[in-house]
């Protein structure tokens, strides 16, 4: 517990003074999201109705949205990097970080293939659905309870998956030579034996999801940040370790935006 206390004081540390820039940042995130999501939704909605037409239309559009939210959600993380270790507030740009030339394709195929191994781990989930729902078993209320829980059973290797994977969007930002499948190997790799201390992590969070509720969401606005944050610092401490830089007697390395850098000559032979 007092190494996820230490990595939230990182957190309000460096979130101190750009509360406002991260809070915006969210709140723009979600709102497109939601917009996305509507459109989407638009023709079951309206569906029957005189405007399916226009629905299916719009329905069509917010499904494109959807997939150009994937880039969006990454680049929202790695505003959270670049902040940690630059000092600086949040920005609009950070939100299309992932539609810079040479990004969309690769965050795109990457998150696609990350998806389809999620898909798999699946499987037995939506097996255990699909049976259930031939046999006319899951409108059974009194084996209501019973469902329930197997159904969360079986979702646990879901989510063992996801948290073998959750540092691909820094990995993507910080390994720019690798493939997509590289980079789910090497998050694969770095979580092994880390997986349940960023499970209990998440759980830290528990408290404040459950006051923020009672904001009628709006406190998600500053919990999001802080829990982005609080992983971010994770992650930059899990690289240190895996790379094998010692905690005390030097700083971790500082990696700048690909947009900024300038690439430095190699070291120069001197002919006589």
């Amino acid at each position: 517990m007092g190494k996820i206390n230490d990595l939230k004081d990182q957190a309000l540390a460096t979130l101190k003074g750009k509360w406002g820039s991260f809070v915006g940042l969210t709140f723009i995130y979600l709102l497109i999201y939601s917009l996305c999501c509507f459109l989407a939704m638009f023709g079951t909605i309206f569906e029957g109705s005189s405007f399916t037409g226009l629905a299916v239309t719009f329905s069509f559009i917010g499904s494109i949205l959807m997939v150009l939210l994937i880039p969006m959600g990454y680049g929202y993380m790695v505003a959270y990097l670049h902040s940690s270790r630059q000092d600086l507030p949040a920005e609009i740009g950070d939100l299309f970080f992932g539609f810079r030339k040479g990004q969309f394709a690769r965050v795109l195929g990457t998150y696609i293939l990350l998806g389809l191994i999620l898909m798999v781990a699946m499987i037995p989930y939506f097996a255990f659905i699909s049976i259930m729902a031939a046999r006319g078993q899951m409108g059974n209320e009194s084996k209501y309870g019973f469902f329930l829980f197997i159904m969360l059973l079986l979702m646990i290797p879901m989510y063992v998956v996801a948290l073998a994977y959750a540092l691909v969007p820094f990995l993507l930002c910080d390994e720019p030579e690798l493939s997509a499948r590289e980079i789910l190997t090497k998050s694969r790799v770095m979580m092994q034996g880390h997986k349940g201390e960023l499970f209990m992590l998440m759980l830290s969070f528990i408290g404040w999801g459950v006051l923020a509720l009672f904001t009628f969401g709006i406190g998600y606005l500053w919990l999001a940040p802080y829990m982005c944050m609080t992983f971010t610092k994770y992650y930059e401490q899990l690289r240190a370790e895996y790379e094998g830089i010692a905690d005390e007697g030097g700083e971790q390395p500082v990696v700048e935006e690909p947009a900024h850098e300038t690439a430095e000559p190699e070291s120069a032979e001197v002919s006589e």
